[in-house]
């Protein structure tokens, strides 16, 4: 058995209970370590819903880590234990009883999820843990990555559904998240890049949208080509601090969700739009790594550095 401390006398006191239990006739794996802090000996739950209090807030996208958190504790008994007791075997069985009711990628979400609460109470609240049982277990395989399309009849019935005709100024909800779909297909921007833009965002002289903050943490410039200006054009004298879609997430999310349901396109994520605006504009650059400038690809930013093609050179190859 082994325990990492920050003083020796924190060490030699643990060394001195655990020799001790096992003197006794204790078996080495019914030994439960002494607390070593306050926090230390309390169920994960309380854990993780300090976790949830303390450190999701200061996270982009903090409210839906707390609302899984909450759901993580809710559904399972296996967090009632106390946080010394949950092993790498405890998390192998809570893993296959997850992949009975959702997908590997949910489940590889929620162990990444688990796994920093775990690592986060044995760096920073010093609980008796001498390794992340997150850590001793595998991951499910990743399935395939999606391929799915967006053709012209799967929009144009999503926004019939949704009430917007293409060229006028959207005016209900719904509209705007038609609007705001359209916009995603003409510039391969992410649903929350989009609902994050503000119309001061917007430069139509040097034709790009700025992005301030991304899903990788670093601003970008978005090329936009004539269809995504004159999409932009349809709403007259916008306000320049006002958000572009003037929808909240969630809203959004159920409108979406519903009009592709009523469909019959329960099939389709808005996701799938950056995917097709991805595969639509690829024929008409001369590189990936254009490409990469476009959507912002994480996995080639370094490339950039040495390749850096403007938006405006970007938004005129997209006319194209």
């Amino acid at each position: 058995m082994s325990a990492t401390f920050d003083t020796k006398a924190e060490a030699e006191a643990w060394a001195i209970a655990t020799e001790a239990k096992i003197l006794a006739g204790n078996g080495v794996e019914n030994i439960v370590q002494e607390p070593i802090a306050p926090i230390a000996g309390k169920a994960a739950k309380d854990v993780f819903t300090r976790y949830a209090k303390e450190v999701s807030p200061g996270k982009r996208g903090g409210r839906w880590e707390e609302i899984r958190i909450k759901m993580l504790i809710r559904r399972s008994r296996l967090f009632d234990r106390p946080i010394t007791a949950i092993t790498g075997p405890d998390m192998a069985e809570w893993r296959d009883k997850r992949l009975c009711k959702v997908s590997a990628s949910t489940v590889n979400r929620e162990l990444c999820l688990i796994s920093s609460m775990f690592t986060h109470a044995m760096k920073e609240w010093r609980v008796g843990l001498t390794c992340n049982p997150c850590a001793l277990i595998t991951k499910p395989r990743k399935p395939r990555p999606r391929t799915q399309r967006v053709t012209i009849a799967d929009r144009k019935a999503i926004i019939t559904q949704l009430g917007w005709n293409e060229t006028s100024e959207p005016t209900t909800s719904a509209q705007w998240v038609a609007f705001a779909f359209y916009l995603a297909l003409e510039t391969a921007m992410r649903k929350g890049e989009i609902l994050s833009l503000r119309w001061s965002d917007i430069d139509f002289d040097a034709r790009h949208a700025h992005l301030d903050m991304t899903k990788n943490g670093d601003e970008r410039d978005v090329p936009l080509s004539k269809a995504a200006m004159t999409l932009l054009r349809i709403v007259k004298e916008p306000e320049p601090a006002a958000p572009i879609v003037p929808v909240q997430t969630g809203h959004f999310d159920k409108l979406f969700r519903d009009a592709k349901r009523e469909a019959g396109l329960s099939h389709i994520h808005f996701h799938d739009s950056r995917r097709e605006a991805a595969t639509t504009m690829a024929p008409k650059l001369s590189n990936v790594l254009e490409l990469a400038a476009i959507t912002g690809h994480k996995s080639l930013s370094m490339l950039q550095i040495y390749y850096k093609p403007t938006p405006a050179d970007l938004a005129a190859r997209l006319d194209a």
